[in-house]
């Protein structure tokens, strides 16, 4: 997938979180609860993990660092520069 669709699917992704934690039509139970903690969780666990193997791994981090703080653009790193290796 191009870097622009994982950019645009991280977007969705955060901004669902973000319809989810402001919707008062939702009703609250513990599997949407569930839901909205692993979509806040997951996108800085993931930057982090980005960043942590762009240091150990690129020859030039700063650009992937820099993209790590797009959300959940982890994915794209993971899917087309980290498992390729």
């Amino acid at each position: 997938m191009k870097l622009i669709a994982w950019i645009l699917l991280g977007f969705a992704v955060a901004g669902l979180g973000f319809w989810i934690v402001t919707n008062d039509s939702i009703p609250k139970n513990i599997g949407i609860d569930l839901l909205i903690i692993f979509i806040f969780v997951l996108g800085p666990a993931g930057a982090f993990w980005m960043i942590h193997v762009a240091i150990r791994h690129e020859k030039y981090p700063l650009p992937m660092i820099l993209l790590a703080f797009i959300p959940y653009s982890f994915l794209w790193y993971y899917f087309e520069r980290y498992r390729g290796r």
